[in-house]
């Protein structure tokens, strides 16, 4: 009877394979991740080794990334898999549509539209470019269908002056116009999610939440296809998620517009003539 291979991951079946693979790149996961490998020695040439992926950089600690490393074969079984759970970082102008595409540039069409999560913390002046550039495409990019754009805005450098609590009211206004006009025609986006990460004090962001629901409500209506969450007014890391009918993410979630303008308003809707008061 000759000997049994021993067994590996790539000789069970492709059921078990993609169990684990989801379960490795789950960017939901809150497991603690397995201590690191020991070291092993370089491959020799010509090995079965893949290069490496696409330069995108992913939210750390996201180490499972490297499995997509150990073998072509394992490559190709996951990596759009991976592509798909991991969220990835983007610095502040990879905003503009010509930054994005470079950063993007290895990776190819099926692998761009792979990508389901993308994280950009930006300077406000830079987020101009969501409603100026993107033209209904998120990063400009018809290719991608994501799943979850988080948006972390920056303050301007003069909210550190003696201007801060002008500067601060003048670029609240300025991100509730940026967001109104890109989500009324933002395609391919499931849920974006803006979170304050301390960019502006509470008084400031709720005007930056009432003024952009209040835009929305005057463009749409009651009923416009978007539904919004909010981690409510007070609270400690201030957020708020925009579900959009286009992307599928919208139903059975949050409030229409007009249910959260009368939460806003104090429970009653207002009047369209009169509904700016207190908002």
């Amino acid at each position: 009877m000759p000997p049994l291979e021993p067994a590996s991951l790539l000789t069970l079946p492709c059921e078990l394979r993609n169990a684990i693979y989801h379960y490795v790149f789950d960017s939901t996961s809150t497991t603690t991740p397995p201590p690191p490998a020991p070291a092993r020695p370089s491959p020799p040439p010509n090995s079965d080794t893949h290069p490496a992926p696409p330069r995108l950089d992913p939210t750390p600690p996201h180490h499972h990334l490297a499995l997509l490393l150990t073998s072509r074969q394992l490559h190709t079984e996951a990596h759009l898999l991976a592509l798909a759970h991991t969220t990835f970082r983007l610095p502040t102008t990879a905003a503009h549509p010509a930054a994005f595409a470079l950063r993007a540039r290895r990776l190819s069409a099926a692998q761009l539209a792979a990508v389901k999560h993308l994280h950009l913390t930006a300077r406000i002046p830079h987020l101009r470019a969501l409603n100026e550039s993107w033209h209904n495409a998120p990063f400009g990019h018809v290719g991608l269908r994501l799943e979850t754009l988080t948006i972390v805005p920056c303050r301007p450098d003069a909210s550190a002056s003696a201007y801060a609590e002008v500067a601060d009211l003048s670029q609240a206004h300025t991100l509730a116009h940026v967001f109104a006009e890109t989500l009324r025609g933002l395609r391919g986006v499931g849920c974006v999610e803006v979170r304050n990460g301390g960019c502006f004090g509470e008084g400031v962001w709720r005007v930056l939440w009432r003024s952009l629901v209040f835009r929305l409500w005057r463009w749409g209506g009651g009923e416009c296809g978007i539904r919004f969450e909010s981690s409510g007014e007070g609270e400690g890391e201030a957020w708020f998620r925009v579900y959009l009918q286009a992307g599928g993410g919208g139903e059975g979630r949050g409030r229409e517009v007009g249910e959260e303008v009368g939460r806003l308003a104090g429970g009653e809707m207002p009047e369209a003539s009169t509904a700016g008061v207190g908002l």
